[in-house]
Parts: C-alpha cells; sequence; structure tokens
C-alpha cells in the first residue's frame, strides 16, 4: 500500500483524508494541534507544526512515502522542500517562491506579459515611517505578501492615510513584512482548480463568489459550478494556464482567483495547493465529476491521473449573516446537517461570545453547503436554510438574515 504524507489535519480536511484511503493510500497526516480531528481518521498522526520546514522533514525522516500533499499555504514550503529532498513530484524552488510571496508572484505575471492589476511594492516599516511607493490610483487594494491566505490582512483604503491605520491594525498577519498595493478593479470573481501534472495543466473547476454586502473582500456565497465563470471558460483557461507556465509549474495543484471585468479576466493570485476547507473534496467531486483527492495524489506520486467524470450536481456554498452584539442563542440550526440535500453545515460562532466581525475568511459565523440538480434550486434551498437559522442578540434580539 502506497503512503502518502498530508500536511494539514483540521476537520475539513478529514474528507479528503477518507478519500485518499478509499482510493487504497495509507495516510499519515501532520499537524501542529495535538487533537487535529484528522488524529482520530489518518493511518497514523504526526504531532509536527508544518510552518516549521525543518523540522517537518526531521519529524518524517523515519517514515516512508510516495508523495506529500499541502492543503494549506502555510504547508507549502515543507511540502515542496520535502519533496525536492525525497526526489518525489511537487513545486521547484521558483514555484514555491511565487506561491509563498504576492511580491515573487505578480513580478512574474507582470514579467510575462499576463493580465493582472496594476501594482507597486513596498513593506510595513516603509509604510509606517510614511516612506510611500508612486501610487496615485484610489481606492486601492492592500494585501500582505504572505499571510497564510484566508483574506488575512487584505483591506481596500483610499489614501495614505488609510493604508498607514490598515497596515498598523493587522500588522502581525503580514508576515514577511511585505506588502502589495494594488489597483482596485470591479468585476465578477471566480475560483479556478488548476491540476499540473508533469507540466501539462487542466482546470477542474470553476466557481462564482459573491461577496457579504459592504465588503468587497470577505466571501459569503461560493456556487459550483459558477455559470458566469464558465461561459468564459476559454478565455479563463488561456489565461491560468499561461500563469502555470510562467511559474514554471510541473507537478501539483493550484487554486487561482480571478476577476473578470469589463475588460476581460484578469489573475488576482493563486496557491499552490488545492482550494481552502471542502473544496478538495467533496465539493469538487460533486459539482466536476472529478476525483481531486485521487487526481492530486497519483499526480504526486508520480503515477498518471485518471480524468474519468462521475455525473455531478450543482452546490451552494452560503456563510451566514453576521450580526453585532453578543450572541445569547442559536435557533433552527440543530438538524440542518441531517437534511438530504445538504452536504455539510457548521457552526463557528458560541453562544455567550461577541459575533464575529468578517475581519477576513476565517470570522464568518458559519456555513451551509447544498446540493441539488440545478444552480437556481440549489440556491433557493441554501437561501431558505440560511434564514431559517435565527441569531439572537444581548443587543437587538434576533438577528435575522
Amino acid at each position: 500500500m502506497k503512503t502518502v504524507v498530508v500536511l494539514g489535519g483540521n476537520q475539513m480536511a478529514c474528507p479528503a483524508i477518507e478519500r485518499l484511503q478509499q482510493r487504497g493510500f495509507r495516510v499519515v497526516a501532520v499537524d501542529a494541534n495535538a487533537n487535529a480531528p484528522a488524529r482520530g481518521v489518518a493511518d497514523q498522526f504526526v504531532h509536527q507544526n508544518f510552518s516549521d520546514v525543518a523540522g517537518t522533514s526531521a519529524a518524517l525522516a523515519d517514515i516512508a512515502f510516495v508523495g506529500i500533499i499541502p492543503l494549506s499555504d502555510f504547508a507549502i514550503r515543507a511540502a515542496a522542500g520535502i519533496a525536492r529532498e525525497r526526489n518525489l513530484p511537487g513545486w521547484n524552488e521558483f514555484a514555491e517562491l511565487c506561491f509563498t510571496s504576492k511580491v515573487a508572484m505578480k513580478r512574474c505575471w507582470l514579467d510575462n506579459g499576463l493580465p493582472t492589476p496594476r501594482c507597486a511594492f513596498s513593506t510595513v516599516a516603509q509604510l509606517a515611517a510614511g516612506h510611500f511607493p508612486k501610487w496615485d490610483s484610489w481606492p486601492a487594494v492592500v494585501k500582505p505578501s504572505f499571510s497564510g491566505g484566508g483574506s488575512r490582512g487584505v483591506f481596500v483604503a483610499r489614501n495614505w492615510d488609510e493604508v498607514q491605520a490598515g497596515v498598523n491594525e493587522v500588522e502581525k498577519t503580514y508576515l514577511d513584512g511585505d506588502v502589495v498595493i494594488e489597483e482596485f478593479v470591479r468585476g465578477t470573481e471566480h475560483t479556478l482548480e488548476v491540476l499540473i501534472s508533469r507540466g501539462t495543466p487542466t482546470l477542474l473547476s470553476i466557481s462564482d463568489k459573491e461577496n457579504y454586502p459592504g465588503s468587497d473582500t470577505v466571501v459569503q456565497r461560493l456556487h459550483f459550478p459558477g455559470s458566469i465563470g464558465h461561459s468564459h471558460r476559454a478565455a479563463l483557461e488561456r489565461l491560468v494556464f499561461a500563469a502555470c507556465a510562467a511559474m514554471r509549474l510541473t507537478d501539483g495543484t493550484t487554486h487561482f482567483e480571478v476577476l473578470i471585468s469589463e475588460d476581460g479576466p484578469c489573475l488576482l493570485e493563486v496557491g499552490g495547493r488545492p482550494g481552502g476547507g471542502l473544496n478538495f473534496h467533496p465539493i469538487c467531486e460533486i459539482s466536476t465529476g472529478y476525483d481531486y483527492p485521487g487526481l492530486l495524489a497519483a499526480v504526486l506520486t508520480g503515477d498518471v491521473p485518471d480524468f474519468a467524470r462521475k455525473p455531478s450536481e450543482h452546490l451552494v456554498w452560503h456563510y451566514f449573516p453576521r450580526g453585532e452584539g453578543v450572541l445569547q442563542a442559536i435557533d433552527g440550526f440543530k438538524g440542518i446537517k441531517d437534511e438530504p440535500d445538504v452536504v455539510d453545515a457548521e457552526l463557528y460562532e458560541q453562544v455567550g461570545k461577541a459575533r464575529l466581525d468578517l475581519r477576513n475568511d476565517l470570522a464568518r459565523p458559519g456555513y451551509v453547503l447544498v446540493r441539488s440538480k440545478s444552480a437556481a434550486q440549489a440556491r433557493e434551498r441554501a437561501a431558505r436554510l440560511v434564514e431559517s437559522v435565527k441569531f439572537v442578540t444581548a443587543d437587538a434580539g434576533d438577528d435575522t438574515p
């Protein structure tokens, strides 16, 4: 039996781990949390912070395995470095740099003439000191070069005062100290999962994203497959395939964020791992018919991926609305997971604590993930389920959607 290592062991990693086991793999899960949910699912568990590349390599030294899969941005360096150490398929050093530095990523795309919003680069220290790059386009999106994903530290500013204040507030999320200041472009936003095998990319899925009302950075709904994105499939495919070539990608998978404006599609950013959470599994398999974990495991173990597809359905991943005040009770959530068309549902807010503030994707209240034979039915059903859950707060009573 072939053994693969999965870097990541939270609750959302468990379905993919189980899918890999169903495909005949022995799975070793690695996580910094000694009580990570994957501990009870994987065939073997290694308690190790995979942000520590040398420590992770040492922790895996006595384990024989044929592939290593990163499930988050924090796992990219370890997965890429250890794959190179063991002569396994994975990312080369240039690709690793592009995936762990938005500055390097943007420069690669710009040097290759690929469409991406105009940008400038700086550092937290330079901005704090009032040393600003040449820039005259407002509003602007301010991003950390590396934060670990989840829209951590991303905000929109209208002038340099707001840039300074915003960076000061979220400085701890700018892990390498580098800052990307990017032109704010309006359009529809989409995610794309692109698998690369021996240098050949394959587009697996396209989603449509909808942000929370009043937010330019935090997503409330995702639609799989995305009807808007698929209407531009040929252009999007050309764009992301060109980006893969520019970053010299050989073996692995990518999660692209793209925007379609009136001028056409452009690249926003990319991660060198599957889309977060349930994107890896089961979302991709339900919405496209592709066995995403099986495909990626095949690529990263040197095998040939089988792109056979099963019948697919539509999915809507709908997060609950935000609210104010201290949460006193949550009514109507119990039993939602048992509904036949509900793939999953979770609540992250806790009674007795303040409502989450949507500062990034990690501060959302919770979600329902609904499947249906039609996009309209999935959207309507997800909306009804979200509306059926009431968040009772100390200040305003029922905080309904």
